[in-house]
């Protein structure tokens, strides 16, 4: 099954923009008549029949929809410095997109070597991945952040700082099941500092390990959205 993304939603048709468009009329070869699914990204999925083909759009009649498809009943907030290689940050966004995410930060710490990002290309990968893993709700994308401004945040649910230091540390599956909003903090390829450590913990964020493995910032930030995603099964 091919999923189409478009947000020209009204209450009897769906238009597809051109991208979508082309991809559903000239490499899939739908045509006038044939049966395609369209996703909005706020988490319907549309059963439709192409009613037309334009040279710039396809106009799509709605046949049924389907609410909260490919979706769960919680929420993953994840806050990761961009990697000095913009393909494993990348590779991370298109990974915690096809394992559960609701919710990607950015972040600029005092060790970041990445501080500038290309949102953009971020929010294209977040679309492909959304579509190739079945889901109809497009995860939130935050622009760079700066990490003081994630710290004094006043998020809902359990905040969770996964750092390399050698301190007391409870393991992120013992605790990421027991909260429906969980909000996880990825530091970049130098750790995070000291200070920054000290000022989570003041704001309430819980140091966290995951496992014994000393990981990637990309391969934690996986890990930790596979973890809260399978301790929420």
């Amino acid at each position: 099954m091919n999923l189409f993304y478009s947000t020209d939603i009204s209450e009897t048709q769906i238009v597809l923009p051109e991208e979508e468009a082309r991809h559903c009329t000239k490499v899939l070869r739908k045509t006038v008549g044939d049966e395609v699914y369209v996703i909005d990204g706020k988490g319907t999925l549309y059963l439709t029949k192409i009613e037309a083909v334009g040279k710039k759009d396809c106009v799509c009649g709605i046949i049924s929809k389907t609410e909260a498809f490919g979706g769960h009943n919680y929420y993953v907030r994840m806050c990761v410095a961009p990697t000095k290689n913009i393909d494993r940050f990348e590779f991370f966004v298109e990974k915690a997109v096809e394992i559960g995410v609701d919710e990607i930060i950015p972040i600029v710490s005092d060790n970041s070597e990445r501080k500038v990002l290309k949102l953009d290309r971020i929010e294209r990968i977040v679309l492909s991945a959304m579509k190739q893993s079945y889901k109809a709700t497009m995860p939130k994308i935050a622009e760079l952040t700066d990490i003081k401004d994630v710290l004094s945040a006043n998020y809902d649910g359990v905040k969770c700082i996964a750092h390399c230091e050698d301190q007391e540390k409870t393991l992120l599956r013992d605790i990421a099941g027991e909260h429906k909003t969980v909000t996880i903090l990825i530091g970049p390829e130098g750790d995070f500092s000291i200070q920054e450590i000290e000022q989570a913990k003041q704001n309430g964020w819980k140091p966290v390990s995951l496992g014994e493995s000393r990981l990637r910032t990309e391969t934690a930030a996986i890990a930790a959205v596979h973890t809260v995603n399978v301790m929420n099964q």
